[in-house]
């Protein structure tokens, strides 16, 4: 049987190429590529386009895909969700946005498998009308260390996970993550179910209570699906979902 393709969104970045200064390239973490393919899945970057331009890309995208993951990446602009940048925002991309928001819109309206990981749980808050800390260390007291400094594969630190859920299902009431991120959900977007939260209340994963499979998670399990079993479940999950869905 076919692998499903698993539609993965990427970002951009321009670094020195070479002879070649600043050279605009499009990128994703090899560490995506290899849990989807390690899952069973056939994972398929989407470039990042400009959808102004390219009016139905996100359409003609998705149109060859049975999945989407969207990735982790730079925050996303403050504007999305109509708020001024806090100082301590980092960089943003608002291309990237508009990008992620038309292919997850496209994905809603074909009721299309979705996972999302970091900036992913993010943008989906965003796509359903929430908001999020633009940084944590700055505007959550008590919060603990999200932007772990241990290696990527190590866990950093414990979520609580709540049933019923999708994500109870698969990993149980708890689960040990890699975590490296400084945005978080703040205000909830409606249509969306709290399922996993940290020790200082930072929600960790949600699931969306109007798609048939949409799970995001505010950690990493792409970097710790090697040795960890409750990340591989994630993704076996989602790729097996593509296979029926």
């Amino acid at each position: 049987m076919a692998r499903p393709v698993i539609g993965m969104s990427t970002g951009r970045m321009a670094v020195d190429y070479g002879p070649v200064p600043q050279y605009p390239l499009t990128y994703l973490p090899v560490d995506y590529v290899e849990a989807v393919l390690d899952a069973g899945g056939l994972p398929m970057p989407l470039a990042m386009l400009d959808v102004a331009l390219y009016d139905g890309v996100a359409g003609e995208q998705l149109a060859h895909c049975d999945g989407l993951l969207l990735s982790g990446g730079v925050d996303i602009s403050p504007a999305t969700y109509g708020e001024q940048p806090h100082p301590g925002l980092n960089a943003t991309t608002p291309d990237r946005d508009t990008h992620e928001l038309a292919l997850l819109a496209e994905a809603r309206r074909r009721g299309m498998p979705v996972l999302a990981i970091c900036r992913g749980i993010q943008l989906v808050n965003v796509a359903y009308g929430g908001t999020l800390y633009q940084d944590i260390p700055a505007q959550v007291a008590g919060a603990i260390q999200h932007s772990q400094r241990s290696a990527r594969h190590l866990p950093s630190h414990d979520v609580t996970v709540t049933g019923p859920s999708r994500l109870h299902g698969l990993v149980g009431s708890s689960i040990a993550v890699t975590s490296f991120h400084h945005q978080a959900v703040k205000d909830l977007g409606a249509g969306l179910d709290v399922v996993a939260t940290a020790t200082d209340g930072i929600i960790e994963a949600v699931e969306a209570s109007d798609h048939p499979w949409l799970v995001a998670v505010q950690w990493h399990p792409e970097m710790s699906h090697a040795a960890d079993a409750p990340s591989r479940k994630i993704f076996e999950a989602f790729v097996a979902q593509c296979v029926t869905g």
